[in-house]
């Protein structure tokens, strides 16, 4: 019985990797206030001290501080950029 657990939790476990490198290269943050907004950096600060890039110029126009956010980030070069937003109220 032994013998049969080990394979299958090792194979679990390999399974399961990509999806944990996954989570650290994106995410998602919900009703997330932004703190301040710097258009000619490109850059977000959320209220909880994160900082994110913004993806393309034209989206940080959707970013005004005070605002509650949604919003969908991922690691682009190293970096954790702002990929979509949609209003949170």
């Amino acid at each position: 019985m032994k013998t049969i657990l080990v394979p299958a939790a090792a194979a679990a476990l390999l399974a399961l990797a990509p999806m944990a490198a996954l989570a650290k290269t994106s995410g998602n943050y919900s009703d997330a206030v932004i703190k301040s907004v710097n258009p000619s950096a490109l850059t977000v600060t959320l209220a909880n001290g994160n900082t994110f890039g913004v993806a393309y110029a034209g989206l940080e126009a959707q970013l005004q501080p005070g605002a509650h956010v949604s919003l969908h980030w991922q690691d682009v070069n190293g970096t954790s950029t702002v990929t979509n937003v949609t209003s949170a109220g």
